[in-house]
């Protein structure tokens, strides 16, 4: 078992680093807390090692010595690139993607908004010819009773004049002949 402050040193990273790498293992239950002080197993050591192609100077040195330091890091740094590079080129491929999809979406969205504000306004064009044709109707409804009442009222009134005419029209003969 090694201590924190000694993984970190063995890896050449920070604590808050190697924190955040056993986070990402999720292997934050295998941490183990004696006196206030954190303590690493030596399988939680490889793993962090194998997961992130980490190894310490003095193994590095151990296993490379018939070979050129200048040369090895920069073949696996490149290497480490390139592989990085293809990730994030297909990550950015993957959002361009969805981006595209989410651009249509919109667009359809946009589309039936503008369909359905349509349909609103032709209801509210058709709604208003049907109330105005009823305000119609019944203004000739109205018009027609008012003159069918107007009618009666002159009958009426020409009846009871024919008949005063023709009441005075017997009276004036009458008179005129003498006849009682």
């Amino acid at each position: 078992m090694k201590t924190f402050k000694e993984v970190s040193e063995e890896l050449k990273i920070t604590k808050q680093t190697l924190t955040s790498w056993i986070k990402e293992l999720n292997e934050s239950n295998s941490i183990i807390w004696k006196n206030k002080t954190r303590y690493l197993d030596e399988t939680l050591v490889n793993k962090i090692k194998h997961f992130k192609s980490v190894e310490s100077k003095d193994e590095f040195f151990s296993e490379n010595k018939s070979k050129n330091f200048d040369e090895i890091p920069s073949e696996t740094l490149l290497e480490n690139l390139e592989k990085e590079n293809e990730l994030l080129v297909k990550q950015i491929t993957i959002k361009d993607e969805l981006i595209k999809d989410l651009t249509k979406l919109i667009d359809q969205q946009q589309q039936l908004t503008i369909s359905d504000k349509k349909e609103k306004d032709e209801l509210k064009s058709e709604l208003k010819i049907a109330l105005n044709y009823y305000d119609y109707n019944e203004e000739i409804k109205n018009y027609s009773q008012v003159e069918e009442s107007e009618q009666k009222n002159n009958s009426q009134h020409q009846r009871k004049k024919f008949q005063n005419t023709d009441i005075q029209g017997k009276g004036f003969w009458k008179k005129l002949f003498g006849k009682k």
